[in-house]
């Protein structure tokens, strides 16, 4: 199979929180990581926009812009704020 991956994917199954606006956030688990993208499962995907907001206590906070989705799982490439 042909990898298309830029950097190579770690499992980290923890939790994440994805902000779609100032008043909305939705709970999601961030399955895999690595360092331009990752790849999130939650019940639903429906309510995620292509870009959007994710806090997680394994990498802190970055801007996802969707690369591909599923009816429950978004693989988004992922650009982290300095911390």
């Amino acid at each position: 199979m042909f990898e298309r991956r830029v950097a190579e994917r770690v499992r980290i199954d923890e939790s994440g929180i994805i902000t779609v606006d100032e008043h909305t956030t939705l709970p999601c688990i961030v399955y895999d990581l690595s360092e331009t993208g990752v790849r999130l499962t939650m019940p639903t995907t429906h309510a995620v926009p292509e870009t959007f907001l994710l806090d997680a206590p394994c990498f802190g906070s970055g801007v996802c812009e969707v690369a591909w989705r599923t009816e429950e799982s978004i693989g988004a490439h992922l650009t982290r704020f300095p911390t």
